[in-house]
Order: C-alpha cells, then structure tokens, then sequence
C-alpha cells in the first residue's frame, strides 16, 4: 500500500515539475492577451485536453514505440535526465528554456488565432521532456495495472490542475505576479533536477548491470 502511494508521489511529483502549470499560466496569458473572456476559456479547455490526451498517448505507446526502433528504455532514461536536467537548470536560473518552444515558434503563435494546440499543447505542455518524462515513467511501473493507472491518473491530476489554473490565470497573475510566478518555477526546477538526477544514475546503472549480464563490462 505504501509503495503505491509512493509511486503516485513520484510520478505526480514528475508531471507537475516538468509540465510547470503555474510557470505557463504567464504563457497561456501572453498568449491569450487580446481574446475575450469567452475565447480564452475555449483555449483552455482545448489546450489541456489535448496536452492530456497527447502525454497518455504518449504513456501508453511509448514503450512500443521505443521497441519499434530497437531504442532501450535505459538509454531514454539518460538521455531524458539530461534533458530534464536541462531545463531543471533553466528554471532555477528563472529562464524559459528552449526545450518548451523556440523564439520561432513564439513568434508563429502570435500570428495564429488558435493557440491551443500550437503552441500551447504542443510544445509547452506536452513537449519532448514531458512525453520522455511519460514513457520513464509508465516504464517504471511496469506491468502493474494498479500503478499504470495510477500514470494516466497523475496525468489526468496534473491537467485539472493546469485547466483549472489556466481558467484562473488573470486571479491568479494579479495575486503572485511576476515574482511569485518565478519563485514557483524555480521550485518546480529544484524538483526537476532531483528527478532528473534519479533518471540519470537509474540509466546508467541498468546499463551497467546488462553489460556485466552480458560480459562487456
């Protein structure tokens, strides 16, 4: 019992960090800045909705995918701590990093009408990180059907938040403001960055024992 409270701990802890809904709540306003009450709801709802369904997708097939091109989930796991690490350091820093979206991108979004899915669900809620993020996870819980659907229950935790966060951003903006956006940022890239490191020394240590399994090492 225990464990599965833990579990859901960590991976709740894991989608919030990297997800950061209260750091986009500035996003989603910069975004949404000349809509009206009624628009800027509407891009919410879609925008959460799709980066929901796009991370437990993500989840799900991720493994699959992986095996389709012969990729070791052990070897994500580095590569996605380092990521994640990344970004972790961005944060802290109080940066936006570059791995949510490029100034190209944000650019391309100030000339579109719809935002909610570029680039709001895509990449800055469910961009590389995040959906690396998914697949270590669900990774993690193996085979379990209790902890995979503690997962997509984090996920679906993680995005009411974000909805109902995203639906209160101008409350919200007018009580933390800037300061207070960047504190909790740098928070959630403290988190980040232990997960991050778990990730990391994880990877590398199942790389390890296969090689030793195998004679390489």
């Amino acid at each position: 019992m225990d464990s599965i409270y833990g579990f859901f701990a960590v991976a709740f802890s894991a989608f919030f960090a990297i997800v950061n809904p209260v750091g986009n709540v500035m996003v989603f306003l910069s975004l949404t800045q000349d809509m009206s009450e009624k628009e800027r709801l509407v891009v919410a709802n879609r925008s959460c909705l799709f980066g929901l369904a796009i991370m437990a997708i993500t989840a799900v097939a991720g493994t699959s995918i992986l095996g389709f091109f012969q990729v070791n989930v052990d070897s994500l796991r580095v590569i996605g701590g380092i990521l994640l690490m990344s970004i972790s350091l961005t944060m802290m820093h109080g940066g936006q990093s570059k791995a949510a979206h490029t100034p190209e991108e944000a650019e391309e979004a100030g000339k579109r009408q719809d935002v909610s899915f570029f680039p709001l669900a895509i990449p800055m809620l469910a961009g590389p990180a995040s959906m690396t993020t998914a697949i270590i996870v669900m990774e993690h819980a193996g085979s379990s059907i209790a902890l995979r659907g503690e997962v997509l229950a984090t996920l679906a935790l993680t995005f009411l938040i974000c909805w109902i966060l995203f639906r209160s951003s101008e409350t919200i903006h007018s009580y933390l403001g800037i300061t207070g956006g960047m504190v909790v940022t740098r928070v959630m890239g403290l988190i980040l960055g232990a997960l991050a490191v778990q990730f990391i020394t994880t990877g590398l240590w199942q790389i390890y024992l296969t090689l030793q399994a195998s004679g390489a090492a």
